[in-house]
């Protein structure tokens, strides 16, 4: 079995029924992350693989805009003919991609996608997983200002529709204001409902608004100031790269500390392990990865470095979790899904559930069959069918989206010529043959963390 045939598409959903007409204000929500912008579509790039044997294979990225555009060429050059199974080569290929300054480790979940399929068992399984369900939390994404008001009518909806938990967002120089607005939404919702704040500093922007930036000092007094109000964790209190800071903060509150979910290499997540920078990991999938490898094999040898190092030791506050970002697409949901039916289920966190004003699951998951809704107990299944366990719904992606590119084995062999010089081309052709027959013959084996 090889990849025959590659094609992206480029897919902008808008947060309401219809896309309204281009002088009228669209329906938006406005992220903490990006201070200032006001998201009014779903942005993001659909990768889908297909193969000899009809088997198709299915990625998504987030998108800003074109960024990506001149990915496809790429990808046909280095995955075309490939054997989908060998994902060590896989693995290799995105590491390579890496040299030259594309981080694509994202792309991996399509390869995954296809080795379910083919062995009719979905991803969780593959990887010793149990499956079964989890419990979702309520996600906001806006820091509505810090208003309590506002931030008190969120937290008892959250609880009104049966919600296990709630996360809510921070973004100031005012700890005072922000210590209040966490009180505000502890006293909403209760003190059974679990409560988790994000203060995204991991990754800041200030593309449009400046972000205020914390350092150590006030990160720890915000972690102190909220420890009354029973937090399950502080999110990206500092930025991602500063796995000492993480590890100073973590060590001076009793707020439990978390973050990773845009740390993108093994190197990162091993360091932060070694310096005790988190209480809970964050990776996603989607973002992760590029480096070494795809963004599903370093959460997979993350989860279970995780797993082993909880196992050697018997000190209870030493020991951390694995929670898994999930603010993407439906394709990315469904991914963080089928990860966490790897973890034994009385070892599962709360899984976030991405829900804030006009960015609901109908229109993330607009593009994935059947969604993801919560049973009458408020859990979500984690999808038994074989490989990520959903299917694209293609009238969606034809309405909102535009194939950007296409591979075959002729085009990409045509492009080459074009681009090499017959010459040029037919050598290059006769180093993939040969490429090409070694890994048919490899079969599938779980890859093994590079160090």
């Amino acid at each position: 079995m090889k990849i025959d045939c590659i094609e992206l598409y480029f897919v902008k959903i808008p947060l309401q029924e219809k896309k309204p007409g281009f002088f009228k204000q669209p329906n938006y929500f406005s992220p903490s992350w990006i201070p200032g912008f006001r998201q009014s579509e779903v942005r993001f790039y659909l990768l889908k693989l297909g193969t000899d044997a009809g088997i198709e294979g299915h990625a998504a990225i987030t998108a800003m805009g074109l960024e990506r555009s001149g990915l496809g060429a790429i990808l046909g050059n280095y995955l075309m003919g490939i054997n989908p199974l060998d994902i060590q080569l896989v693995n290799q290929r995105i590491q390579e991609f890496s040299y030259i300054g594309m981080r694509n480790g994202w792309i991996d979940a399509a390869f995954w996608d296809i080795i379910g399929k083919v062995k009719g068992e979905p991803l969780w399984k593959i990887l010793g997983g149990s499956g079964g369900n989890v419990y979702p939390y309520m996600s906001t994404g806006s820091t509505h200002d810090h208003d309590q008001a506002k931030i008190t009518r969120i937290g008892k909806r959250a609880a009104e529709h049966g919600y296990k938990g709630i996360k809510i967002r921070i973004k100031s120089k005012d700890l005072a204001r922000m210590t209040d607005f966490v009180g505000a939404a502890r006293e909403a919702i209760g003190g059974d409902m679990n409560l988790m704040v994000d203060a995204n500093q991991g990754w800041p922007v200030d593309l449009l608004d400046e972000t205020p930036k914390w350092d150590l000092d006030f990160a720890t007094r915000l972690a102190q100031s909220i420890e009354a109000f029973d937090v399950k964790w502080l999110e990206e209190p500092l930025n991602r790269g500063n796995f000492d800071g993480l590890a100073q903060l973590r060590n001076n509150t009793n707020t439990p500390i978390a973050g990773g979910e845009l740390n993108s290499s093994w190197c990162d997540f091993k360091a932060m392990l070694d310096a005790g920078s988190l209480d809970i990991y964050q990776p996603d999938a989607v973002m992760a990865g590029g480096t070494y490898a795809g963004g599903t094999s370093l959460v997979y040898w993350l989860i279970k470095e995780i797993q082993k190092r909880n196992g050697e030791t018997h000190d209870e506050g030493q020991k951390v979790k694995f929670c898994p970002h999930t603010w993407t697409t439906g394709l990315g949901f469904a991914l963080a899904l089928q990860l966490v039916g790897v973890v034994p289920p009385e070892e599962r966190s709360l899984l976030e559930y991405p829900l804030e004003g006009h960015w609901k699951p109908e229109y993330w998951a607009r593009f994935i069959k059947g969604g993801f809704n919560r049973d009458k107990d408020g859990r979500i299944q984690i999808p038994d069918n074989p490989g990520l366990g959903i299917e694209i719904d293609w009238d969606v992606i034809k309405r909102f989206g535009k194939r950007i590119y296409r591979g075959t084995p002729g085009n990409v062999s045509y492009q080459a010529v074009v681009d090499r010089g017959l010459k040029q081309a037919m050598y290059l052709k006769r180093k993939k043959v040969v490429q090409a027959e070694r890994s048919a013959k490899a079969e599938f084996v779980i890859p093994a963390a590079p160090f």
